[in-house]
């Protein structure tokens, strides 16, 4: 799994009010519901100051396909300035809210193929 942070400069230096945040998540969420790939999304942000969101993905493959040229130029002409995309690899989860711990397949898979060359 990947985990990509992205963060920008928000155009505007003042805090969104509670209805226009509301806004905000209520138009754009949906549209994640539909990226091949993402697992989870979350929208960041300190307020006056950086915004952006974490992104969950499958795989690395997936993440830089959705964070394409067209993809960045439409953020930084419609949210803000200086974005920056980092991926991390991201092989545990713990989920606290649905009491569960998600270890990358592909790591526990490596971890038995190594342990059967040592055998």
């Amino acid at each position: 799994m990947i985990l990509a942070l992205v963060t920008f400069l928000p155009y505007t230096k003042a805090p969104m009010s509670p209805a226009q945040r509301l806004d905000l998540f209520e138009r754009t969420a949906p549209n994640y519901q539909k990226i091949p790939g993402l697992l989870r999304k979350y929208y960041i942000g300190e307020p006056g100051k950086r915004a952006g969101g974490a992104y969950e993905f499958d795989t690395l493959a997936s993440a830089q396909a959705h964070f394409t040229t067209e993809w960045v130029k439409f953020m930084t002409d419609t949210y803000g300035s200086d974005l920056r995309v980092e991926y991390f690899d991201a092989p545990c989860v713990v989920d606290n809210i649905q009491n569960t711990i998600i270890i990358e397949p592909a790591l526990r898979a490596a971890a038995q193929q190594n342990a059967e060359a040592r055998a």
